[in-house]
């Protein structure tokens, strides 16, 4: 079965990065948007480390935030129960396919990721022209789609969710300004 750890150095230390002001945009941790999670316990950490060290540089909040275990233990589990067993991934058995999903559920929303995991099996049964009814498209990833997505071919999957992942991005209205970055994304899971 997949494992979260390996997921979570790819997408969040890999792709979320550190510390972001928030110049133009909300505040963000290790791609916590403070704007949508206000309440989240790591803010307070953060705001003592600002408040102590004022004036300080980013590179340097980012160090010192880097070091507080305890944050980074918050920010491990704020993943792993928000974006992760959300999509039940512990229950997928390719890491690759796992990791994709997760990245999605990060960047694009977790209920966006459990859609684009039944389309993908749908398409690819579709494809193969095999005995399996087509999943009903309930978001709702319990046993009967695991069964499915789990003994489909994990490439087919894979580039089905991609092409998912890219319609999706070009469709957002963010695409001219983020859409470079996003694309980056998904080249990891090619």
């Amino acid at each position: 079965m997949a494992d979260f750890k390996q997921a979570f150095k790819i997408t969040i230390l890999g792709n979320e990065g550190g510390y972001n002001p928030g110049i133009g945009e909300k505040e963000t941790y290790m791609g916590i948007d403070r704007g949508a999670n206000p309440t989240w316990s790591g803010w307070p950490v953060i705001d003592t480390v600002k408040t102590n060290n004022p004036g300080l540089s980013t590179s340097k909040i980012n160090l010192l935030l880097s070091q507080n275990i305890s944050l980074q233990s918050n920010i491990e589990k704020f993943y792993k129960v928000n974006y992760w067993d959300n999509v039940n991934l512990d229950n997928v058995k390719d890491q690759q396919l796992a990791n994709n999903l997760f990245d999605c559920a990060v960047n694009q929303g977790e209920g966006t990721a459990r859609r684009f995991m039944q389309i993908s099996c749908n398409y690819v049964i579709a494809s193969l022209k095999v005995a399996i009814k087509p999943l009903i498209l309930d978001g709702k990833i319990g046993k009967l789609t695991l069964a499915v997505f789990n003994n489909l071919p994990p490439a087919k999957l894979n580039a089905e969710i991609n092409a998912e992942r890219e319609a999706s991005y070009r469709s957002d209205k963010g695409y001219a300004a983020w859409g470079k970055i996003w694309e980056h994304r998904l080249k990891q899971y090619a």
